[in-house]
């Protein structure tokens, strides 16, 4: 893994103080001749939340809960985009969340979204996470190359989250169906063709980079996790009651899509190999499991 000086930003020219607290927290962390730990900056970050001191005593601006929390978050999912997926940085900043859920538990009351145990829950991630998986995407100034780094950089973040537990079931399965599961052409009707050439999916050197993420931090964790709450998510491939779950049968699609992907001579070599590593990640994980 890199461990390379990083220039890490907001990324918010109005960013709220406790923000930059908060990111100056992070950032101390995350260099590399730090002495700050997971835990201690855990347990910083903790002290930031306002049941935790006195207006007078913080310096900080006075927030409700529900203003802290949502704010609490935003810098973490921006410092994601911005360390490369393979950075030793990663790592520690997840480690961080974990830290946070492993705090001693407390109940607190967000106003507008209910009772929460703070920070085993982890109150109101999930809405800037989804706020945040957006944002590059509804950015025009982001050329292609920079956008596709920032999202793979984001979606290592997000696999290393769901290895963790965090619910992110549905940002693994959009991954995963929208590369692996076809699609279909421009057709209508009886006329509607499904597209399976590997070749033609779009993006797709970006894409199977992303698909290795995913298995590469989470694959053991969705293996045997089945139903997706809600989910509603499957390409054109994905058939029968599992085609909505991270079923065996839905697994066993992306293993022999995967194999496709790898004997395609219309990709790059790097591609090819990449599929061919996936398969070799699942199947580790098929024996570490011990099958379904």
């Amino acid at each position: 893994m890199s461990n390379q000086p990083l220039t890490l930003s907001l990324e918010d020219e109005i960013a709220l103080p406790i923000q930059h607290t908060i990111f100056t927290f992070l950032t101390n962390l995350l260099q590399a001749d730090t002495s700050a730990s997971a835990d201690s900056t855990a347990s910083a970050l903790d002290q930031l939340h306002p049941d935790k001191h006195a207006e007078e005593d913080s310096g900080l601006d006075k927030q409700s809960a529900a203003d802290f929390i949502y704010s609490f978050w935003e810098p973490f999912h921006t410092i994601a985009r911005q360390i490369p997926h393979d950075h030793v940085a990663m790592d520690k900043l997840v480690a961080v969340i974990k830290a946070l859920k492993d705090l001693p538990p407390r109940q607190v009351h967000v106003e507008g979204w209910g009772d929460y145990t703070l920070w085993k829950d982890l109150p109101l991630f999930g809405e800037t996470f989804s706020t945040a998986y957006n944002q590059d995407r509804n950015n025009p100034t982001l050329d292609a190359t920079v956008l596709n780094a920032r999202n793979l950089n984001f979606q290592s973040y997000a696999a290393r989250l769901m290895s963790l537990g965090v619910e992110l079931d549905r940002y693994c399965i959009t991954a995963l169906y929208s590369t692996l599961e076809g699609r279909y052409d421009e057709g209508k009707g009886s006329l509607r063709q499904i597209i399976t050439d590997p070749a033609a999916t779009p993006n797709v050197d970006h894409q199977i980079a992303v698909v290795a993420e995913w298995f590469k931090y989470a694959g053991a964790t969705f293996y045997l996790k089945g139903a997706v709450i809600g989910g509603s998510l499957h390409g054109p491939l994905s058939k029968g009651p599992g085609k909505n779950e991270f079923s065996a049968e839905r697994w066993q699609l992306w293993k022999e899509r995967l194999g496709e992907f790898a004997g395609c001579g219309g990709l790059k070599e790097c591609t090819r190999q990449l599929a061919g590593e996936i398969i070799v990640m699942m199947e580790k994980v098929e024996t570490d499991k011990g099958g379904r």
